[in-house]
């Protein structure tokens, strides 16, 4: 049973007789949410290639398969656009199709699609039940990434070669800039179960959220702290606006105050640290030196443009650096180059179609509606 966000399984709820022998067999449903715990909770391990979530993911895939999946008319925007996007992708890559990575690429945006509609179909199945275990794997595995980001950043037990090779915390993730992203959905998830109340074993959940807070900060990601700032403030003002008591919005006022001083003080103090002052008096500019200037981060995506426009297939998986001295580090941009008119128009269409349905779902009263406030709000 899944309670109060946390993984329980009742040996007399979830065995069964089986017939004529006396044995006992797991019920399948049991058994899909135990291996979709496990399949979250190893997301964290990722610089092993390929990572242990991906044979996870196909085990989880073939036992869900055995009973079947949901889906629905509301889903099929998200499966036509997914799919428009990915026939893009298959008829850029015929002129570059000489090259591995490329090939890669598309292999790998196709399987990550097919991710995509699973998590879509399993949460539309049984959506309290599977968000709750996937949300008690992520807070798990986010928390155990973060602590491996902190010790590494401070070279416990000579983990700083690991977890911080370039003197950023990133654990195992290719760069702190990814590893930040990785923990800002279970980050803004403790920070509203903590202010509505609803959030179980409240002081080991904080103590989570202080090491996740801790190494959000460490990655030092500009992105990764605006997207914080901004998720966790549209997170608390839209559970503010649908609060249905009085109570519940001065818990959540009450929380906010004493959450940003307590942040604060952290700040203030985790600053004390020359080496940490350092780094985040450079990363705390709004422009880097590798981003301005004609040949800059910028400079380079608006001289893009023009090419993009010449170009209805596309350049190709893997080709914008190659013309333009550097990847795009635009999604948008990396969608046109990559995959064409076609994949790139599809991209634009699937996010907005997604943000217009979260937008609804954040406003409709349902049981899964604080779910669809986090994750609307990180997205």
């Amino acid at each position: 049973n899944i309670r109060d966000g946390s993984l329980a399984l009742s040996v007399t709820d979830h065995i069964n007789p089986a017939a004529g022998n006396g044995g006992y067999s797991l019920r399948l449903d049991v058994l899909q949410r135990g291996v979709l715990w496990l399949l979250i909770s190893s997301s964290w391990l990722v610089f092993i290639e390929p990572s242990p979530y991906e044979f996870m993911f196909l085990l989880t895939l073939l036992i869900y398969l055995a009973q079947g999946m949901t889906v629905t008319g509301a889903m099929m925007p998200f499966v036509v656009f997914l799919l428009l996007y990915n026939v893009g992708g298959a008829l850029s890559v015929i002129p570059v199709s000489g090259s591995p990575k490329a090939i890669t690429f598309v292999v790998t945006s196709f399987y990550m699609a097919v991710m995509a509609m699973f998590f879509a179909f399993v949460c539309a199945k049984a959506p309290m039940k599977t968000m709750a275990v996937i949300r008690n794997a992520y807070v798990l595995a986010a928390t155990v990434a973060a602590l491996c980001g902190i010790l590494g950043y401070f070279d416990v037990a000579g983990t700083g070669a690991i977890f911080a090779p370039e003197a950023r915390a990133q654990a195992t993730f290719k760069d702190g800039n990814v590893y930040s992203t990785y923990l800002l959905l279970p980050t803004v998830m403790l920070i509203h179960g903590l202010a509505t109340g609803t959030q179980a074993y409240k002081l080991l959940s904080t103590c989570a959220l202080l090491l996740l807070l801790a190494a959000i900060f460490l990655a030092f990601s500009r992105g990764g702290w605006v997207v914080l700032i901004l998720s966790t403030g549209l997170c608390l003002g839209l559970t503010f606006i649908v609060a249905s008591s009085s109570a519940l919005r001065s818990r959540i006022i009450l929380y906010t105050i004493a959450g940003g001083i307590t942040v604060a003080c952290l700040l203030v103090f985790a600053l004390s640290i020359e080496e940490v002052r350092a780094l985040f008096v450079e990363r705390a500019k709004l422009i880097q030196s590798y981003d301005s200037g004609e040949t800059g981060r910028f400079g380079t995506q608006l001289n893009s443009i023009p090419h993009l426009k010449q170009s209805p297939n596309g350049l190709g998986p893997m080709q914008f650096g190659k013309l333009m001295g550097q990847d795009p580090h635009n999604v948008y941009l990396n969608a046109f180059s990559s995959y064409g008119w076609l994949g790139g128009f599809s991209y634009l269409l699937l996010i907005a179609a997604t943000v217009s349905a979260g937008w609804r779902s954040v406003f409709t009263r349902t049981p899964w509606q604080p779910y669809s406030i986090v994750v609307f709000s990180v997205l």
